[in-house]
């Protein structure tokens, strides 16, 4: 009596593990391209993630609202490296310190590019 109930409840556990893994295996349901309008030619169908213009995130990065002139750029590049510069923080702590590199590294990368093509 106590084999069958022990193998009643293993079949019932692996039914309920095996019910949960596939839950949280499967894929959103893809829809075909064909029925989304702004799918052009060499897109592969399903689920993308949506494409980010540099420019806007490199504006996003520096609180820069478009159209802006060279001096409004170096302005907001020297305010924002002000506020994480990593010597600002070097006596924090090694979370913040991280944190403040991270930051520069990508307020150097939007101002590289903005300052590119807006001079």
């Amino acid at each position: 009596m106590k084999i069958a109930i022990l193998a009643i409840a293993a079949l019932v556990g692996f039914w309920v593990v095996g019910a949960i893994l596939e839950r949280f295996q499967k894929k959103p349901t893809e829809t075909p391209s064909s029925s989304r309008p702004d799918a052009g030619p060499g897109q592969a169908s399903g689920f993308e993630m949506p494409q980010v213009d540099p420019f806007e995130e490199a504006c996003r990065v520096l609180q820069l609202n478009r159209p802006f002139t060279t001096e409004q750029l170096r302005a907001a590049y020297r305010q924002r490296m002000s506020q994480y510069h990593p010597d600002k923080v070097s006596n924090l702590g090694p979370e913040l310190r991280e944190l403040a590199e991270s930051k520069s590294k990508e307020i150097n990368r939007a101002f590289d590019l903005l300052a590119r093509f807006y001079r």
